[in-house]
């Protein structure tokens, strides 16, 4: 009985029909392992849920594939209604998962054509690359082709490294004066990935929210919320204010609406916070998004994402946190922007952690990438070397394996991260045999 090859379209099908949420990717583990076992591979696992499928053949493969196995949901994620339309895919009302769902999908594609490669698949890399920063599996080849990238026609060399901080202070409550009304204040904006997009111009709603706060100074703070993903800009964001009777909010801001709140609509805290406007001085005053550029490489040095607030955490909601992500292309830069904002926060009474550090992939031109590039402008002319601002396990694994010679390559996926991401499908087929070339050509 003749078995149907599955295109690489189908195998991302299959992908996306587990669900694969960061820290919930069992599933999709699973499956990968059931996969790479029935195509021919022998597999092995880790503690840290890495799954690395290894050629059978008699001579040693020269390249290891990797895509990591989890994505950041966003919307109705993890269940993905895929959509085609023009010659891009997507998701209704969600992530894709692209991002990196299609690098997972190609390295099965190969696999499935025999393909003497070694194929890693990550886990938890959209929530500080944890799979890759304990992984206990040996890499045996002395190339690896990363498949992470999201820009056809840029052959990645060099990436931002990253580090999380989480600023959490007490607070305390005092009642509002007599008579006064609340109104919720909802700033809804198109979102993005922290590192991509960073200096595409998209609004925060964090930071359009904080606009419409500090321009009401009249109002008391109740409650703030806002943020999604440690690495995406967020999206969403609401707060609670009071305002003295017979006085409205003043918006004057596209991305910000107001509501009346009365008993009859939803209950909610009558409470305001105590120093409130310190609070919203201190949000409105921090400096979200690009510190610096690079401009040999035409990207962000260095970025900040204020990522997530909420003024009601801790065990009896006395606590706000403020969490955020910072990405620098040089491992000095980030140390000096992790610092400059950990005094920031202190010196407004917070305390602090740090969390998910991953290192800067410095810029590394190799006989592997070269390869690389002789292949990719069989397809694209014009592709060349370039950097992201993103992080990709490539920094870990360059650290962890310094002799290894590492590139990465991808095709086009717009605005991952949000629930717009899409890929175009054109791209895929043309990456696909690119890979293909590379694979052979090494």
């Amino acid at each position: 009985m003749t078995v149907e090859k599955r295109t690489v379209l189908d195998f991302f099908r299959e992908i996306a029909a587990i669900p694969h949420c960061s820290h919930a990717a069992d599933g999709l583990k699973d499956w990968l392992i059931k996969t790479s076992e029935e195509l021919g591979y022998e597999v092995k696992t880790d503690a840290a849920g890495n799954v690395m499928a290894c050629s059978r053949q008699a001579e040693a493969p020269r390249v290891t594939t990797q895509s990591h196995y989890d994505m950041v949901c966003i919307g109705k994620a993890p269940e993905l209604k895929l959509e085609e339309k023009d010659g891009w895919l997507s998701a209704r009302d969600s992530s894709l998962g692209a991002d990196n769902g299609i690098g997972i999908a190609m390295s099965l594609y190969l696999m499935q054509q025999g393909a003497n490669i070694d194929a890693l698949f990550t886990a938890n890399e959209e929530v500080g690359l944890l799979g890759v920063n304990d992984l206990q599996l040996p890499i045996r080849t002395p190339y690896m082709l990363n498949l992470d990238s999201e820009d056809e026609g840029e052959i990645c060399i060099g990436c931002a490294g990253g580090v999380d901080i989480f600023a959490r202070k007490k607070v305390h409550r005092e009642a509002l004066p007599e008579g006064w009304t609340r109104h919720k204040l909802e700033a809804n904006c198109p979102g993005g990935h922290s590192g991509v997009n960073i200096d595409d111009g998209i609004p925060s709603a964090i930071v359009e929210l904080s606009k419409v706060l500090a321009a009401n100074p009249q109002a008391r703070l109740i409650s703030l919320k806002g943020g999604e993903r440690i690495n995406a800009i967020p999206r969403r964001a609401e707060a609670v204010i009071a305002v003295p009777a017979g006085e409205q909010p003043r918006l004057e801001n596209p991305w910000v609406k107001s509501s009346a709140i009365t008993e009859n609509t939803e209950p909610t805290n009558e409470q305001a916070i105590v120093g409130d406007r310190q609070l919203i001085d201190l949000i409105h005053g921090f400096a979200h998004g690009v510190r610096g550029w690079n401009k040999e490489l035409n990207l962000p040095q260095d970025s900040i994402n204020l990522a997530d607030i909420d003024t009601e955490t801790g065990e009896s909601g006395d606590q706000v946190q403020v969490s955020l992500s910072a990405r620098s292309m040089s491992n000095q830069g980030l140390h000096d922007l992790k610092e400059q904002t950990l005094s920031y926060f202190r010196a407004h009474g917070f305390d602090l952690e740090t969390d998910g550090k991953y290192p800067a992939w410095k810029p590394d031109i190799n006989e592997f990438s070269h390869k690389v590039r002789d292949v990719y402008r069989q397809y694209v002319p014009e592709a060349d070397f370039a950097g992201i601002h993103a992080g990709l396990e490539c920094a870990v694994f360059a650290d962890k394996f310094p002799e290894l010679k590492i590139t990465s390559i991808g095709p086009t996926i717009v605005e991952p991260h949000s629930d717009r991401e899409r890929v175009d499908l054109a791209s895929v087929e043309k990456l696909t045999r690119v890979v293909e070339g590379i694979v052979n050509a090494v």
